[in-house]
This record gives structure tokens, sequence and C-alpha cells, in this order.
């Protein structure tokens, strides 16, 4: 089997001793992955042929084979490029899958009139999830060259003169002025870090800062309808914790009646599957769904 053959798409091919190797458009990447710690590989034949191999020791790539700056990969029907970063990262997160595909099938049929948020955003993939459908979008992000990427992506997606506003900025910050503003978004996506820090140098950590900022987010959402995704990659917040302290603030924040809420959650676990079929673990998702009956 030859496993270059996975040609312009993603797969996740084997995992295991902290590390996971991925074909991204039939490119061999040997990454290292926390999640596979406790695990064993199960196809070592595979990883001899890697094409790059990042070591998060020097923070260095080694590309045994050049690596094409023109690299893409389609994902929902949104085209991402894949580039290496100092960081181990390449550009998107393919985890993400279930979430685009979610905003890209649940979109409101108006979606010209509707407007997206999209906070810790990285290089962009949800905005165009929810700009392809029609959608206004704020992108939001912190480093410069994530929103700077997410421009690139765009014009990728034919979407270089839609209306996306690219802000580079803090998040909860963000999310502050819009409250004072009294903006409204239709629908409100996050993928904040488990830690980090802002512009400012202020620390960020999720099991500290998430509640507050979410508290915010709420009071963007409009309480007409709205969509609410949330996901996290820290042991310190689970799902759970996410649906119990929405359940115990939507019905105060927007009115959405306590005993429709459970019909109105999806949470879960994203995952990856080898070609073995065994689930690589990436974090939690919350989605929520909701449309007033009230005229």
């Amino acid at each position: 089997m030859n496993e270059r053959s996975h040609g312009p798409g993603y797969r996740l091919l084997d995992f295991g001793q902290g590390r996971k190797l991925e074909s991204f458009g039939g490119r061999l990447l040997d990454r290292p992955c926390p999640a596979a710690d406790d695990r064993r590989k199960q196809r070592p034949d595979l990883w001899k042929d890697v094409d790059s191999r990042f070591d998060p020791q020097r923070r260095r790539w080694t590309h045994h084979t050049a690596w094409s700056d023109d690299l893409q990969v389609e994902f929902a029907g949104i085209r991402m490029p894949i580039a290496p970063t100092p960081f181990g990262h390449v550009g998107v997160f393919p985890e993400q899958l279930p979430n685009w595909r979610w905003l890209r099938e649940t979109a409101p049929k108006a979606g010209g009139q509707a407007s997206g948020l999209n906070l810790f955003a990285y290089t962009g993939a949800s905005s165009i999830a929810m700009a392809l459908e029609g959608m206004k979008v704020a992108h939001v992000d912190a480093a410069k060259p994530n929103v700077a990427s997410a421009r690139t992506v765009a014009g990728l997606n034919g979407l270089a003169e839609h209306p996306i506003r690219y802000l580079v900025d803090d998040a909860a910050k963000f999310v502050a002025r819009e409250v004072r503003r009294g903006n409204r978004y239709h629908t409100i996506v996050m993928d904040p870090p488990a830690y980090g820090h802002g512009p400012s140098g202020k620390a960020w950590r999720l099991e500290r800062d998430l509640w507050p900022l979410v508290d915010d987010c709420l009071s963007l959402l409009s309480p007409s309808g709205f969509r609410l995704l949330i996901t996290g990659h820290s042991p310190q917040v689970a799902a759970s914790d996410v649906v119990d302290y929405l359940r115990a603030t939507l019905s105060e924040k927007l009115a959405v009646p306590v005993r429709q809420f459970d019909s109105l959650v999806d949470q879960g676990r994203l995952t990856l599957n080898d070609l073995g079929n065994r689930k690589l673990d990436a974090g939690f998702f919350v989605r929520v769904t909701f449309q007033s009956n009230v005229a």
C-alpha cells in the first residue's frame, strides 16, 4: 500500500511514543503529539519514509525532501495552505474538520444578514467556513502572522473581497469592547489555548480565564437565534464543565429555556483515526444551536 496515494487530502497514518505520522497531500510529516505518549506505533515501517520531521527541543524541522511552497489540502471545501512553523504546526488543525462541516451545514439561510465572530482564530479555517456561507466575519487573533495568513487563505478560497474583518487583538479585550458597543453576532467560535500570553504579555490560563470570556460572549449572541462553538485542549477543563456553565447562564443571558437546553447542545471529543482505526484524542468540543420561537 502506497501511503502517498492519499493525494491532495489529509490522513493520520499512525501514532505512538509521543508522536504522530500524517499525510498532507501525500507529504509525510512526523510531529510531536502528547496525546500519543502512552500508545505504541502500529506501523513502524511507515515512519522510515517521512518527508519532514519536527524536533521540539531544537524547534527545528528537518526536510528529507524539498518542501513545496504551494502545498495545499482541502477540508470541507476549504483550501488550506500547509507550511511549517517554528512551533511544529503547519497552519491547520485537521481534527477541527467536523466543526468546519457543522459551521457550513448549519449556517443561517440568509447568511449575508448574519455575522460571525472567530476568536483565537489562527489561520482562519472557521472564518472561511462561515464566509463561504455568506456570513460577515470578524477574525480575531493575537498573533499578527496568523492574521496575515488568514488573508491569504481567504484569497485562496475566492473570498479576498468578502466582508471579513482581520483583527490583531486580544480576544477577551476585543469581546469586552464589543459588549460595550452593543454589537451582536449570530455565531461565535472559539478555540482558546490551555495557556499562553496576550499581546500585552498578560498570562492566559484556560481554567481561570475561559469563564469571564464565555460570559461576555453570551452578551454578544443574538437572542433570536445563535450558534456557539467552544473547543479546548486542557485536562483542567472538560466539555461537561462548559456545558454546566452554559446551562446555568444561558437562561439568564438569552432567555434560553432550561428544559430545552439539553436538546440544543452537542458535546464530545475531537478525534482522528489512523490506518488501524485507532482514535487519537484531540480535545473537546461543545456546540450550541438555538432558534427562538418568538417572532
